[in-house]
């Protein structure tokens, strides 16, 4: 099947950083095939800014056939496209991982993370580091031993994933901040907080509802233009990206298991270039 990329071209209300050229990669899920394709595209674009930074919104890995595969392209990313920075984000999906194979979870909390992160699609990962952690029943032996196999650049990859990232008038983050919290509180609420705990709006990795039908006009987010994914399509909270990016947004999750398409904006003064690639569904390959 050819893997094909559309473009859109929109104005933005905010820009990135004088000098820089942003490139954001939406939620990818265990799909290097598309995360290629995105490269590919972002390989041939000429560079227009003294600096290329290269920004990974999280949802890496998770319900698709190749997640180390992902992991280990991701890594390369930057001297593919000729990137002077590389930023990796945390999604929900990379909490739950890093709080079930970090040996400073405590074991509720790991054991708790570990099922939950199973259940959404972390099997996947787990068969990749051995088929036979999935068929154990025990899930203290299942914890203990998937910490034992996985890879240290798996473990390097989680220790540098950051809450969020900022580059002018953009604020790059997973899921999104509250429209009604402090921003700067809002950020900093620790990755690890134990998943019985988390409430979804009130959480970077996790909010949707209340961010998504924020209509913050002129101002923004904070005075921020918030890029991020989380949300396959939207949700139905608006109808495409014009209309998200008048609420001084853009999500550039596309779903990427369910829908076979995955998202890379690139922000270049008050413009933007959306690049949709689309690929074979998770069922198709």
């Amino acid at each position: 099947m050819l893997w094909t990329v559309e473009r859109e071209h929109f104005l933005c209300p905010r820009a990135p950083e004088e000098g820089v050229e942003a490139f954001a990669v939406g939620d990818i899920h265990g799909r290097p095939d598309l995360l290629e394709a995105l490269l590919a595209a972002a390989a041939n674009e000429p560079k227009r800014a003294a600096r290329r930074e290269l920004i990974f919104l999280g949802d890496l890995v998770d319900r698709g056939p190749a997640n180390l595969d992902t992991i280990v392209l991701s890594l390369q990313a930057g001297a593919r496209i000729g990137a002077d920075k590389v930023t990796y984000l945390m999604g929900n999906h990379e909490t739950m991982m890093r709080l079930a194979l970090d040996p400073a979870t405590p074991r509720a909390v790991a054991l708790e993370a570990l099922a939950n992160w199973v259940r959404n699609g972390g099997g996947r990962v787990l068969d990749e580091f051995d088929p036979e952690l999935t068929a154990e029943r025990d899930p203290r032996v299942a914890l203990i031993a998937a910490r034992a196999v996985t890879p240290e650049y798996v473990k390097d990859w989680l220790d540098g994933l950051q809450a969020h990232a900022r580059s002018g008038g953009l604020l790059f983050v997973h899921a999104g901040v509250h429209p009604e919290r402090s921003l700067e509180a809002y950020l900093a609420r620790p990755w690890n907080t134990p998943l019985s705990e988390i409430r979804e709006a009130e959480h970077w990795a996790w909010i949707r509802g209340a961010f998504l039908a924020a209509e913050p006009g002129p101002e923004g987010f904070f005075g921020y233009m918030v890029v991020h994914g989380h949300s396959p399509g939207d949700l139905g909270y608006t109808p495409g990206h014009a209309e998200q990016i008048a609420r001084c947004r853009l999500n550039l999750d596309g779903g990427s298991g369910l829908t076979g398409r995955a998202k890379l904006g690139i922000f270049r003064g008050q413009g933007v270039e959306v690049l949709t690639t689309r690929g074979p569904r998770n069922g198709d390959l």
